[in-house]
């Protein structure tokens, strides 16, 4: 496998022991694999097994470390080497402090090894007790005592701890300390071997922060982490790892690579023998982003990144696998989404209605979609490549200004990073007819700030620019007739723009205004007539939000005239008729004055007339009471005919003075709810209601404009021949409201004794009746003051009946200002 580290002979390792300068020169395992550069364990087999063939001595020294020697040429080995021998070696050692104590722990001898490690020569300590190389705590703790007690109980006593060299200074060690007795199981002394651990222990302790920080960063990295052998076990895995096979630790050992299936992008599964842990056990090289989807334990399917790298451990012969994953589906959803987004968009842009191209920083075409290739009458790879006559091709600014190559509105947007926005072209082809564009030039910056590419939008407005010279010249036509028909409108007339200017205007305006076309023209009004009265500036405005007709009169002192103003709003402005009403105004005023006249005469005349009808009518009551008895039944009967007579000539009077006051006497009109008029009527006539057994029935009435009290009068009025003029049946009357462009259309439906048709104009005028006062009562003057109010509001009355078939009076009345459905709900 690569990477594997190379194999130790037994060969290699007599090489390095007939290298030494004297035979019995003992080494370690480590020393050997450091000299080797091979593994410690494999340096050791291959010891034991130059052991096993008699050509090396070895020997267990401290309890823990063994050494070997080369033996002098001897080939069978004997296992009980003596005193001498044994002496040389002990001193050859100088990674170890090896000597005697005797029973008590004073030191009897000392070697090389303890001579290096603790600073003493062997004159200086032999004879000195042990405890010298203690801290002053273990002293006082009687650590020295302890350890030789244990020894002798034991056999044999091993620790770790602080030592003392020569110098004060300290040392960390690993001490073994072994009774020695004699055949008699007599206590003879001790042997001690020291190490100084102080290197290692340091080293153990910077392992074992790595460890520490290693198995933390193991725990807390945003990724899966698990290690597995070469045959695919899983042997560590941290908490986010387990999370995602839904297990705990415990139960680790149960789960292997190939119990995982894991499948390529398009979801179909993948063989064991490519899974990233089988490649990087076939090749012995690391596998990374190697991407995958794989189902969790709660069904979904998600897409893994991995990550899988051999490691290998000294002290273990099993090589392993540590494997990080990470959970990339988030990633890969963003990615599915910007391609689908990519491919929508290149769709967009091939397929805009517009012609759009892409240029490199080179100033070069990328891309070129259908409208533009339609456009210029090129394929995209001719547009790309650039056609063959490529010189031949003229572009012109709307001046008719040749443009060079570095002047188009791409290749300034490339050059100084700025948009170049709404500029006009003209493409002069070699062969075809000149297109005119409005072009747009974007720069697109990348992630560094650099241009990247040029995005050039254009508009083919080539036939806009042939039909705006075609309406310049229809325009110039139309105004020249407008301007004539203008003068020849009898009207004074002007229009204005939407920025108040004046932009047409006849002799007639001109003249009433008292300026000349040339003053007015392409002028602001407000401009030249700053002494405008108010109204103007309210009333255009007010037609313009509305776009609603308005139409209004003002007296203008200046000329000493009425003018009567009809303003006609449209999305461009305003167009303003205006005459002089002079005349028409004077003859109001007169009819008014007049109207004023007659009804203060009707007034005095209805009042001078009351007088002497109420006389007559209470000396003709005073007589029929003194001579009642007197008279004979004629003359009661011609008393009461006087009487009544009186008394109807009395109600005709002020019926004849509430019709003078219809228009004088009104109120202003206000939106008016109907169904409240109605209610209200229906219990005025109550009465007549019950007394009748009448049945009244109407559908929901709207909201109208108009003056409440005379709507009101109208409703009584009708309901009040409905009932009177119904027969021998029970009255029935059904109202209905039907909208008619701007107006209600009110009906009032009976089943009374009708109308002839002939008659159905004649019931509306004043003092006509159809019946005689002894069949009907009544002034014959209720319809008249129905018309009249109806008039008022600028409608109106009709009744369309046949004799016994009953009758249908209807009006119309102005719908409400908002101009909607305002019917009650």
């Amino acid at each position: 496998m690569a990477g594997s580290p190379p194999d130790v002979t037994c060969e290699d390792i007599w090489d390095l022991f007939t290298e030494v300068d004297h035979p019995c020169t003992p080494v370690t395992a480590t020393e050997v694999a450091s000299k080797l550069d091979c593994p410690r364990h494999r340096a050791r087999n291959t010891l034991t097994e130059l052991t096993e063939r008699g050509d090396l001595r070895s020997k267990q020294i401290d309890g823990a470390t063994r050494v070997w020697w080369r033996s002098s040429g001897i080939t069978a080995i004997d296992q009980q080497f003596d005193q001498e021998e044994f002496t040389a070696i002990v001193n050859a050692v100088e990674d170890y402090a090896i000597f005697m104590l005797d029973v008590d722990g004073t030191v009897v001898s000392w070697n090389n090894g303890a001579e290096r490690i603790k600073g003493y020569e062997e004159a200086e300590i032999i004879g000195e007790h042990f405890s010298t190389f203690y801290t002053d705590e273990d002293i006082n703790e009687g650590a020295p005592e302890q350890n030789l007690e244990t020894a002798a109980r034991e056999g044999k006593t091993e620790d770790e701890g602080w030592r003392v060299r020569e110098d004060g200074s300290r040392f960390w060690a690993n001490v073994t300390i072994t009774a020695i007795r004699d055949e008699d199981d007599t206590l003879q002394g001790f042997t001690k071997v020291t190490r100084d651990m102080t290197e290692r222990r340091e080293y153990e302790q910077q392992l074992r922060q790595e460890r520490n920080l290693t198995e933390q960063i193991f725990e807390t990295v945003p990724v899966s982490l698990y290690t597995v052998n070469f045959d695919g076990n899983f042997i560590q895995a941290n908490q986010r790892a387990l999370e995602r096979i839904d297990s705990d630790e415990s139960e680790l050992t149960e789960y292997a690579v190939d119990s995982w299936e894991i499948y390529d992008s398009e979801g179909e599964p993948i063989p064991l023998d490519e899974y990233p842990w089988a490649r990087v056990v076939e090749t012995g090289e690391p596998v990374y982003d190697y991407e995958c989807q794989t189902d969790v334990p709660d069904g979904r399917r998600r897409w893994l990144s991995i990550n899988a790298a051999p490691i290998r451990v000294d002290h273990h012969d099993t090589d392993r696998i540590v494997s990080a994953i990470d959970d990339i589906t988030e990633q890969k959803e963003r990615e599915q989404k910007l391609r689908r987004e990519y491919k929508q968009t290149e769709k967009l842009l091939r397929t805009a209605p517009i012609a759009i191209a892409v240029q490199g920083t080179e100033g070069d075409t990328v891309m070129a979609n259908e409208r533009a290739q339609e456009a210029l009458g090129l394929s995209e790879q001719e547009i790309i490549e650039e056609p063959s006559n490529a010189d031949k091709w003229e572009i012109y600014d709307t001046n008719g200004e040749l443009i060079s190559p570095s002047e188009t509105p791409s290749a300034r947007a490339l050059a100084t990073g700025e948009s170049v926005l709404h500029e006009e072209i003209i493409i002069d082809p070699p062969n075809g007819e000149r297109m005119q564009f409005r072009l747009n030039a974007t720069p697109l910056f990348g992630s560094d700030g650099t241009i990247e590419r040029v995005i050039t939008t254009g508009e083919d407005i080539t036939e806009l620019k042939k039909r705006e010279r075609q309406l310049e010249r229809q325009k110039t036509e139309l105004e020249t007739e407008l301007s004539e028909v203008f003068d020849r409108v009898s009207d004074a007339f002007y229009a204005l723009d939407n920025e108040w200017r004046f932009t047409h205007l006849n002799e007639q305006a001109a003249e009433i205004l008292q300026r000349s076309r040339t003053e007015l023209l392409d002028r602001e009004i407000w401009e030249v007539l700053p002494e405008a009265p108010e109204v103007y500036r309210e009333q255009f405005k007010k037609a313009l939000e509305t776009q609603e007709t308005v139409t209004f009169e003002r007296y203008i002192a200046d000329i000493d005239s009425w003018l009567g103003f009809n303003v006609y709003p449209s999305e461009t402005g305003l167009s303003i008729y205006f005459r002089d009403i002079t005349e028409r105004k004077e003859y109001q005023q007169k009819l008014e004055e007049s109207n004023e006249r007659l009804e203060q005469f009707a007034y005095a005349a209805s009042h001078d007339l009351q007088e002497p009808l109420r006389m007559v009518s209470s000396y003709l009551k005073l007589l029929e009471q003194r001579y009642s008895d007197d008279l004979d039944e004629d003359a009661q009967e011609f008393i009461e005919f006087a009487v009544d007579g009186a008394e109807r000539m009395s109600e005709m009077i002020e019926a004849l003075l509430e019709y003078s006051r219809i228009e004088t006497q009104g109120d202003p009109f206000h939106p008016i709810d109907l169904d409240a008029v109605l209610s209200d009527v229906r219990a005025d006539l109550q009465l007549q209601i019950t007394e009748s057994n009448a049945e009244i029935t109407a559908e929901s009435l709207p909201r109208v404009e108009g003056d409440r009290s005379q709507l009101r009068q109208v409703f009584q009025n009708l309901l009040d021949n409905a009932i009177e003029y119904s027969g021998d049946e029970p009255p029935h009357v059904q109202i209905t409201a039907e909208r008619n462009g701007t107006m209600w259309e009110v009906s009032v439906h009976d089943n009374g004794i009708g109308i002839d048709s002939d008659d159905s104009d004649r019931v509306f005028e004043v003092f006509q009746r159809l019946h005689s006062h002894e069949e009907h009562s009544g002034t014959g003057i209720g319809l008249a003051l129905c018309r009249r109010i109806v008039e008022r509001h600028g409608g109106k009355i009709w009744v369309e009946s046949s004799p016994n078939e009953g009758a249908t009076f209807s009006f119309t009345v102005p719908a409400t200002k908002a101009g909607r459905d305002n019917r009650v709900q």
